[in-house]
């Protein structure tokens, strides 16, 4: 029987943007995600020489870009417990795409492809430091479902077993997240409550991968 090219799995190394500086409101917040690089793993099926199927995950870690005012507050804002630096969001994106693949020769293929995801986004717990003294912004999170379109090209370094590819995408975001886009309430060091601006609300996002994968 000839060999034929059934699945590719394999880790990604991601650059990763996530766009978005308003509140579910459409108010500024001062605050916007900094590009990441991330890790990522895929597989893809040939379900057919020029369609495949393909599931991925991305992880990245983003540091906030913060302006003052940011969140409502007069204040100096960082992270807890690392005081001396600024607040994370840790995102994930979980999908899958179908892909319409042109082979180039025998070791090269491009494709086109459309797809959908979980997107998932984790605000780290923050300090403020303000005259009045410190108080916590506790953890807040959000979801979207994302549509990516992508586009990528493959190369077998050697046909029939290792590819290196590099893939980049674009995705429009649905939803309006959760408590993270709203406004939040804390306690400050006077114990009165304070109210916590929203964080932004995500309107898309850009990730380009350079993988490699293992032909089964």
């Amino acid at each position: 029987m000839p060999w034929n090219r059934h699945i590719e799995i394999g880790p990604d190394l991601a650059l990763v943007n996530r766009v978005g500086s308003n509140d579910a409101a459409g108010q500024p917040t001062r605050v916007r995600l900094k590009p990441a690089l991330g890790l990522g793993l895929h597989a893809r099926w040939e379900i057919f020489d020029y369609l495949r199927f393909s599931a991925f995950f991305v992880h990245a870690e983003h540091e906030l870009a913060l302006q003052a005012g940011a969140l409502a507050q007069p204040g100096t804002i960082t992270a807890e417990p690392r005081e001396d630096g600024a607040p994370t969001v840790r995102t994930l994106s979980l999908g899958a795409r179908l892909a319409p693949t042109l082979p180039l020769s025998e070791r090269a293929r491009s494709w086109l492809s459309v797809g959908i995801s979980y997107d998932r986004f984790d605000f780290d717990r923050m300090r403020v430091s303000d005259p009045g003294g410190e108080f916590t912004v506790r953890e807040r999170g959000a979801s979207y479902v994302g549509v990516p379109l992508g586009l990528g090209t493959s190369f077998d370094i050697i046909r029939g077993w290792l590819t290196v590819e590099l893939e980049t995408s674009g995705a429009f975001v649905l939803g309006r997240g959760g408590d993270a886009t709203r406004e939040g309430q804390a306690i400050d060091a006077q114990g009165r409550r304070r109210s916590v601006g929203a964080l932004p609300q995500i309107r898309g996002s850009f990730v380009q991968t350079l993988g490699l994968s293992l032909v089964l």
